[in-house]
């Protein structure tokens, strides 16, 4: 082992907060002291686990036998941990996140789609009449991979639409070592579609299903039957060898149905997500839109386990947005999806690079320095460091400005905090209680 290469499998996010340090990598989060992010620092790829071990010794002034088995157990929870990967030959990548790059890519391929649901942010169906060609596309791949992004995600519209795009994305990103994922509604997945996906590289596929009622999902996805072919779809995923996350959209509509869609999508996926509709899109001022009292619902239905009513508390000072920038179909560049505003856009691959972006652009250097202590009125809020200030994009749509409260989650999260407070789990309401705190003190 001595003679491997540690790295971090995608690079992380060192957060520091005024209350304790983390580091963030994917949807985890590890709390950490300042000394694991010296350590981490050299899990670059270019140095072996012996040579750590020495620049150990030599940083606390003991011998390397004597640091040796500390470092290669600390090496050995980070690996558990799925931060780092060991190498048998150096392979660069800077471990610690430096907002120089994306971390990961949301790419829509094409608004192409055959379905109309009643929420959709892209307001898909036909396809964008100036889609990037796959000449383009390569190009900006070319990019992405000198660039070392971690994770691409394929989206649209439905990516069997442009299935030629989605498979060659595929297929040039895992030969480079990016993680993939692909989005779609299952309908076209035939057990030979499924087959090409798994031989493109393609390990992990998002299907859409909103509910585990046939007339409820397809009333809501706008087209009948597709209840039907999208669970055959997944199945002939998983008959491939893909693995399958069942994702559903919770409105106004569906709520009432969580836990029976839940519970159904368990047992034909490998794993589930059940987020809320937002006010974007064909979802501005729709009826499918949660109100307080509802969106209250979903949250505690999300912190309730095994009876018991938990979260995991992090010091949240604002959101993530510009780490996962999004790629319309003609080549616009967003800071997320959620902030597909003309006001927001950050450039044009076919006018400018990614890199270029990172280096210049005035609006995500905003963004990135965008805190919840700078927004109205989020800045006097007592539970500001546990909301985090919510989405920007939601509070661009109520306000047309990143500056505002995100209307859309605001009175939910206040009620959710004031729960945890009562009748959460003891660690959480230790944890809450210390965050609300600090925002009093400020």
């Amino acid at each position: 082992m001595n003679k491997y290469y540690p790295r971090v499998k995608h690079q992380v996010v060192f957060k520091h907060t005024p209350l304790r340090d983390y580091l963030l990598f994917g949807k985890s989060a590890l709390e950490v002291d300042g000394s694991v992010k010296e350590v981490l620092q050299q899990c670059d790829g270019c140095h072996t686990v012996e040579e750590i071990a020495e620049w150990a010794a030599q940083r606390e002034g003991e011998p390397v036998e004597a640091v040796y088995e500390e470092v290669e157990q600390f090496l050995n929870t980070l690996y558990e941990e799925g931060v780092i990967t060991y190498r048998e030959s150096p392979d660069y990548l800077p471990p610690i996140y430096a907002y120089d790059r994306p971390l990961s890519v949301v790419w829509e391929i094409t608004y192409a789609c055959n379905q109309k649901c009643r929420y959709c942010i892209s307001r898909a169906g036909n396809p964008h009449p100036d889609e990037l060609s796959l000449e383009e596309i390569d190009t900006v791949l070319d990019e992405l991979i000198e660039l070392q992004v971690g994770l691409i995600n394929i989206t649209g519209g439905d990516t069997m639409l442009r299935k030629d795009a989605a498979l060659h994305i595929g297929r040039r990103a895992s030969q480079n070592g990016i993680d993939l994922q692909l989005l779609t509604n299952g309908m076209l997945l035939t057990p030979e579609v499924a087959q090409e996906i798994y031989e493109a590289g393609i390990q992990y596929v998002q299907v859409s299903l909103d509910s585990a009622r046939p007339d409820v999902n397809d009333w809501q996805r706008g087209i009948k039957g597709a209840w039907g072919k999208t669970v055959e779809g997944i199945k002939n995923l998983k008959n491939a060898g893909v693995r399958v996350k069942a994702a559903a959209v919770v409105t106004s509509e569906t709520l009432k149905y969580y836990r029976e869609t839940e519970a159904f999508l368990k047992t034909i996926a490998d794993t589930v997500a059940l987020g809320r509709v937002v006010p974007l899109g064909r979802g501005t001022h729709s009826s499918c839109l949660l109100t307080p009292e509802m969106h209250y619902k979903l949250l505690e239905l999300g912190c309730t386990i095994k009876g018991n009513l938990a979260d995991f508390i992090l010091c949240k000072e604002g959101c993530s947005i510009g780490t996962t920038p999004v790629i319309a179909p003609n080549g616009d560049v967003y800071p997320c999806m959620f902030t597909k505003y003309e006001e927001l856009k950050l450039g044009n691959v076919r006018e400018t690079s990614i890199q270029s972006i990172y280096e210049n652009s005035a609006i995500l250097s905003e963004l990135f320095n965008c805190t919840v202590d700078k927004i109205e009125p989020c800045r006097t809020c007592w539970n500001r460091y546990y909301c985090g200030g919510g989405c920007r994009g939601c509070a661009f749509a109520y306000h047309g400005t990143i500056y505002k409260n995100d209307l859309y989650q605001c009175a939910a999260r206040k009620k959710l905090a004031k729960e945890l407070l009562k009748r959460g789990h003891p660690s959480t309401r230790k944890a809450l209680q210390e965050l609300i705190s600090l925002a009093r003190s400020g």
